[in-house]
């Protein structure tokens, strides 16, 4: 069985839809983020943990809490949810295939050492049901043209399709 850690916060943030939920309640936004993993045809063999900082909150322990199939853990008072994913990846990686999902740099390295797989925020979103992660599309937009057919941007860097093989499938 695949174990998949999400940054919490860092996939509310990188969605649109996500972060309007968290403008009007963050436990409102935390409820959509794990039900939408808890939904998602590509997890439904995966144990998911979503960890959030805890950090304001008055408990001296990482508390766990059961949102149907996903388990959602919150830091301890002055412990961050970093500090949680970080010691949660390295416990599992010991016992089989560990997925991180994060968009900080130090998480992901301390995890890849680890032995885990590691994933950005915006990865998890394309691949989830519902349109998440989707920026929604505007009529009155126009399409950017361009005549040049010269590549513009970094020559050394990978192109779209290289990157997208690059990143997990869920």
């Amino acid at each position: 069985m695949r174990h998949i850690l999400v940054d919490g916060y860092n996939v509310i943030r990188a969605d649109p839809r996500l972060l309007a939920f968290e403008r009007v309640s963050l436990e409102q936004a935390r409820t959509v983020l794990a039900q939408t993993l808890a939904s998602s045809p590509r997890l439904a063999n995966d144990n998911i943990v979503v960890v959030f900082d805890g950090t304001r909150g008055s408990r001296t322990h990482v508390h766990a809490h059961q949102l149907g199939r996903v388990r959602l853990l919150y830091s301890a008072r002055g412990q961050t949810a970093d500090d949680v994913i970080i010691a949660h990846a390295q416990k599992l990686a010991a016992g089989g295939r560990v997925v991180v999902i994060s968009n900080d740099v130090a998480v992901r390295e301390q995890c890849r050492a680890a032995g885990c797989d590691v994933s950005g925020a915006e990865n998890l979103l394309r691949q989830l049901p519902g349109g998440l992660g989707r920026r929604p599309v505007r009529d009155d937009e126009p399409e950017p043209t361009t005549l040049s057919t010269d590549k513009r941007g970094n020559p050394r860097r990978s192109s779209r399709r290289q990157r997208r093989q690059r990143d997990i499938r869920f």
